[in-house]
């Protein structure tokens, strides 16, 4: 269906440069701001991305003062998304709060900025354009949103105090909304953040113990066998040096020596990847609880 639409968009934009002859006078579709958007559209829903914001930009050239080109900019935001480019999103999301500051599309622009600039790691831009729509349009849909959000992005920049603080402006600036329910819940999740293992005593633990480090990182396999293969290099090595054997003792020495030092490190980086894995797994918890979209 979509592709019988283009077909009839196209031969109508065709009509405008061929005017086809009808009765005794020569006449040709007359091209509107309304056809040029359907035309993006039709693009658009067939995943043909980069092609529906060359149509939009037709638009927004051919008539630059519809009242339609902050939709055109918005669309044209839409699909750079869609099409993963999210600076070029961000640009155009960008340029309608600049130019058209009132426009109906004008907070979901800002928030749709701010998504971009979070999808692109970017969190200082992220923080700061979520909380433009909170500034500039407390009483849109968007702005609880945007406040809700701004929380996880301080929580990314592994800012817990400060996203905290977030959740407490969303429950005082927004009392009656809907999801203040899922901001308490949130807190709640924040104020029972797991304990963090310390990649330093891991890797103390392991220089008195090979393996003990491990084990408190919750490693506890990695731990046994650390623990067998250094156990054994240090029995080879003190049973050589007791048997006056020091050459073989030295070779066993130097052969176990990296395996000492790898259980030290390796304890210290399990620590650091429980502590990576429990945060992940808090932050994927609080993005649920908030029905956040990352």
């Amino acid at each position: 269906m979509i592709r019988i639409v283009l077909s009839i968009l196209l031969v109508a934009l065709l009509g405008m440069i061929v005017p086809l002859p009808l009765s005794a006078a020569e006449k040709g579709l007359i091209l509107t701001v309304e056809l040029q958007l359907k035309l993006g559209d039709a693009f658009l829903a067939e995943h043909e991305y980069y092609r529906a914001v060359t149509e939009y930009k037709k638009l927004l050239i051919l008539f630059p003062d519809s009242p339609q080109t902050d939709a055109a900019l918005f669309k044209i935001g839409t699909a750079y998304v869609q099409g993963d480019e999210l600076e070029s999103a961000a640009r155009s999301f960008a340029s309608i709060r600049e130019r058209y500051p009132e426009s109906r599309f004008a907070p979901q622009a800002g928030y749709q900025e701010a998504l971009c600039f979070w999808r692109l790691n970017r969190f200082d831009e992220a923080e700061a354009a979520f909380n433009r729509v909170v500034a500039r349009y407390p009483s849109s849909s968007e702005a609880p949103r945007a406040l809700l959000e701004t929380a996880l992005v301080s929580f990314d920049r592994k800012d817990l105090p400060a996203a905290r603080r977030e959740l407490e402006r969303f429950l005082e600036s927004y009392p009656k909304d809907q999801r203040v329910g899922k901001a308490r819940g949130a807190l709640s999740l924040m104020d029972e953040e797991p304990p963090r293992k310390s990649p330093v005593v891991a890797g103390f633990l392991s220089a008195l113990l090979p393996g003990a480090g491990h084990i408190y990182a919750g490693h506890y396999k990695d731990g046994i066998t650390s623990l067998f293969l250094n156990g054994l290099f240090i029995a080879g090595t003190v049973v050589a040096l007791q048997q006056e054997n020091y050459a073989v003792a030295g070779v066993v020495g130097v052969i176990g020596l990296p395996f000492y030092v790898g259980n030290i490190y390796g304890a210290a980086n399990a620590a650091t990847k429980w502590n990576i894995s429990i945060r992940r797994e808090l932050r994927g918890n609080i993005a649920v609880t908030l029905d956040s979209p990352f």
